[in-house]
């Protein structure tokens, strides 16, 4: 009698499952990743391009020959970028390099350092312990739908590789203490990874840490004398090899010196508040920590993994990884959690450190005995933390903001209407795009007065002008919050007519006088938002424009997050609310 065949269905569907998380994971980094363009929204890909563009070998001078001139990040990611632009360069035919492909290229970058980050914390999930389908499926929604790891993956900046370095690290370590890799193996890959980092970033040496962690909770579960001078070579060799890979990964900082040095006083007193930029002024009267848990990691992350997050030094046993992971987190947090500047991309690569712990508390979910009540508690858990990463893609899925109300003004604006602004934007509004054409835009001829708000209390040239810009203004353009939201407490409300909420609590992040302070310090721009928002300027708010994260069904919108609250370069970016004043 012939053996019965039998159609092995669960493999079937795991491997279903898998391409369709596969297909997830790269539609969410990869979707709209040319938002924006041809425009450089975003300030720190402007910078990177325009290093790139300085790379040449004209002459082959050792000192010149592919050197940014650009030392604020290293130059691994902009060789990298360089080399997909060549390649961007080739399959277009084009004569030279654009600006769209170096920005693309570097976008490449953050999505392709995304997605291996995502494998790499789910490999480092994996060695934790044994687990069901549900809990892995779960866990990958959970890493996929993140929304700092989503847009920090359409950035082409630091961010995704420096998150990719960091989970490496914390997945060699988790390894070294559980699979018991050898030394020799967790000192290479773990030095060759910190120096690619470094050769990314100089500030990612923080994450030598990490294997200091490791080896001190390796010697003291191991009692032995021996292994503290062990773990004390390990961390020289680690040293080592990382300094030849930083040096390899980016020699500039060596070869320029003086140029490094300048570039990193530079930025160490724009982020320690030393030196304070007219783009750190929100950080006023900013209370730490409670700032970064406010207006920080509710957005980046999302409310629920917040709060999961926390629980997880309740809920979780004293478990080698789980120090290891409380360990590393508080320290690249700390560090940075007491200065001046508290951007989001500072406290990125605590978000991988994070997310496995937010993991690590739905493994108590994934023992209850009752398996559908298991199942329905992991599935309910999992779709309330993944909405907002879910929610945000509408961002890359949707036209961006700035097109949207540049149609507006072209199609609402009379011809050579006077427009006052702000100025400080990467890009500013109105801009011809794929929404208006070129043609139009010209035709209409709207040239907005682009006026420098941020110093008007401190010129009184300035103020005068304000005044006298205000008197034949037709309209006033507020082309995102940077202004407005940090030099005033007063902030309207998009649903009602005019609201006013006072951000003078210490729950909101801020000193409880700021609201005070900001009005002794900046008494003009204090009246002048006032004034303007509340209607005695003698404008009226005539639109509004905003792209909010949001899930929608059959064009019905289900739920939406508006995020303007945020830490301000959460939004200025890729989707800033833009405001339009008309005068009555």
């Amino acid at each position: 009698m012939k053996k019965q065949y039998r159609i092995p269905y669960r493999k079937i569907i795991i491997l279903i499952v898998g391409v369709l998380l596969l297909i997830a994971l790269f539609y969410s980094r990869f979707a709209g990743l040319d938002w924006g363009l041809p425009y450089p929204m975003h300030p720190d890909e402007r910078n990177m391009v325009i290093a790139m563009f300085n790379m040449n070998c004209q002459g082959f001078s050792p000192f010149r020959c592919a050197s940014p001139k650009f030392y604020a990040y290293g130059q691994l990611p902009m060789y990298f970028g360089y080399i997909i632009a060549q390649i961007f360069q080739i399959a277009a035919q084009t004569t030279e390099i654009t600006i769209q492909q170096y920005t693309l290229a570097i976008r490449t970058i953050s999505a392709i350092a995304s997605s291996l980050s995502v494998i790499t914390l789910y490999k480092t999930f994996q060695k934790f312990s044994k687990h069901s389908l549900t809990l892995s499926i779960a866990s990958i929604l959970i890493l996929i739908f993140s929304p700092g790891a989503i847009q920090f993956a359409h950035f082409g900046t630091t961010e995704s590789l420096l998150m990719l370095f960091v989970s490496l690290i914390i997945y060699l370590s988790i390894g070294f203490i559980y699979d018991k890799i050898s030394r020799s193996k967790y000192i290479l890959f773990t030095g060759i990874i910190l120096g690619l980092a470094l050769s990314t970033k100089v500030s990612s040496v923080l994450f030598a840490t990490v294997p200091l962690i490791t080896f001190i909770v390796y010697g003291i579960s191991e009692k032995t004398s021996s292994t503290f001078i062990s773990n004390l070579f390990s961390l020289i060799k680690i040293g080592a090899i990382s300094g030849v890979f930083f040096i390899i990964g980016s020699p500039y900082n060596i070869i320029d010196w003086p140029g490094f040095v300048h570039s990193m006083n530079y930025e160490s007193s724009v982020g320690l508040g030393t030196y304070k930029a007219f783009y750190t002024r929100q950080f006023e009267y900013t209370v730490p920590v409670i700032f970064q848990f406010i207006k920080i990691y509710p957005f980046t992350l999302g409310v629920p993994t917040t709060v999961i997050f926390f629980l997880g030094f309740i809920l979780l046993p004293f478990k080698k990884r789980n120090i290891i992971l409380w360990l590393s987190f508080f320290v690249l947090f700390l560090t940075s959690g007491f200065m001046y500047s508290k951007w989001s991309r500072f406290y990125a690569q605590t978000f991988p450190i994070m997310q496995l712990l937010v993991i690590s508390v739905l493994m108590i979910f994934d023992k209850i005995p009752l398996r559908t009540l298991r199942i329905t508690a992991l599935i309910v858990i999992t779709l309330v933390i993944i909405t907002p990463g879910v929610a945000y893609l509408n961002i890359y899925q949707s036209e961006d903001v700035r097109f949207i109300a540049s149609k507006w003004m072209y199609e609402n604006i009379d011809k050579n209407s006077v427009i006052l602004a702000e100025t400080a934007n990467v890009v500013d509004v109105p801009m011809p795009s794929a929404l208006v054409s070129e043609e139009k835009a010209m035709s209409k001829s709207l040239h907005p007065i682009s006026f420098n708000s941020y110093d008007v209390d401190n010129d009184p040239r300035l103020e005068r002008e304000l005044t006298e810009n205000i008197d034949v203004a037709q309209y006033i353009f507020v082309p995102s919050r940077r202004v407005f939201w940090n030099h005033t407490c007063w902030v309207s409300d998009l649903k009602s007519n005019v609201k006013y909420y006072n951000y003078s609590s210490i729950l909101s992040g801020y000193e409880t006088a700021r609201c005070d302070k900001l009005g002794n310090t900046y008494p003009v721009l204090q009246t002048y938002y006032n004034k303007l928002i509340g209607g005695s300027l003698g404008f009226k708010q005539v639109a509004v424009f905003h792209v909010y994260p949001k899930i929608e069904l059959f064009g019905k919108t289900l739920i939406e997050f508006p995020d303007e609250s945020a830490e301000e370069t959460w939004t200025v970016f890729d989707h800033p609310v833009v405001r339009i004043y008309k005068k009555v």
